[in-house]
């Protein structure tokens, strides 16, 4: 785990901890970043994207706030969509961003902050189900993976106001 992601999502409070007996008086302690869903299934969660990786052309992710992160994420998942490498976390069904999408097919991206901590695509639609799909579901049970990196160089980033 890189040092500038893993201070961010501690500073944030996004980090998850586990510790355990391992049944020989030893105490196992564990942790975990963030993740990102990029469909339904255990095997599709990836860990979340540092944009320091992306040429954003936003802050480094060192001087970004949760919104400021949240906004890249949005961007990230842009890209992947574009990309055709994100399904519904719900359903199953390939993300398209396409101007005549029926209303059941257009998605948003979501943060969730319990035992799992997860930004994610799902269809408008699909969301009402989502909690029951989510629920019981912890960090340590799954084994993400790197997350596809995109070129956001050329993303649009909001203008600060001073």
């Amino acid at each position: 785990m890189e040092s500038d992601a893993r201070g961010w999502f501690e500073r944030e409070g996004l980090l998850r901890y586990s510790a355990f007996g391992d049944g020989t008086n030893d105490v196992v302690e564990d942790e975990r970043m963030p993740l990102t869903a990029l469909g339904p299934h255990d095997d599709d969660f990836v860990l979340a994207p540092n944009p320091d990786h992306t040429d954003y052309p936003g802050k480094p992710m060192r001087e970004m706030s949760m919104e400021e992160y949240n906004t890249f994420m949005y961007r990230w998942f842009e890209a992947a969509v574009h990309a055709g490498d994100i399904r519904c976390v719900n359903c199953g069904k390939l993300i398209r961003d396409d101007d005549d999408l029926p209303d059941a097919d257009t998605w948003d991206a979501i943060f969730i902050e319990k035992e799992l901590v997860a930004w994610m695509v799902v269809h408008f639609d699909c969301k009402k189900q989502l909690p029951k799909k989510l629920k019981g579901m912890h960090p340590f049970e799954l084994n993400p993976r790197d997350p596809p990196v995109y070129d956001l160089s050329r993303a649009d980033v909001p203008i600060e106001s001073d």
